[in-house]
């Protein structure tokens, strides 16, 4: 009976450990691995076209005009109904 209560209060003392409790420093705030400006895009390209990806065999690109540029934005999707209608360009 003695062991059983020994063995009881060893385990209930060693749960109390204060390393079980969150780091604040570590907890996932959801930006993903760029921080900072980087990730600030105000500008948006409108979407002008979907058409079959040139380099992957059933992708589709999704082609973008951007404001600044005569160059259009390209985004590959794996389906023809995935590319949304604004997306946030690069800065040129």
């Amino acid at each position: 009976m003695r062991v059983i209560l020994l063995t009881l209060v060893l385990v209930l003392a060693g749960c109390n450990s204060e390393s079980d409790v969150l780091d604040p420093a570590k907890v996932p705030t959801g930006k993903g691995k760029i921080y900072g400006t980087l990730s600030e895009r105000e500008m948006q390209c409108r979407l002008v076209k979907v058409e079959p990806s040139r380099d992957l065999q059933g992708a589709w690109s999704c082609i973008y005009d951007h404001p600044k540029s005569d160059v259009h934005d390209v985004v590959t999707v794996g389906e023809s109904n995935m590319c949304p209608n604004m997306v946030f360009c690069d800065q040129r």
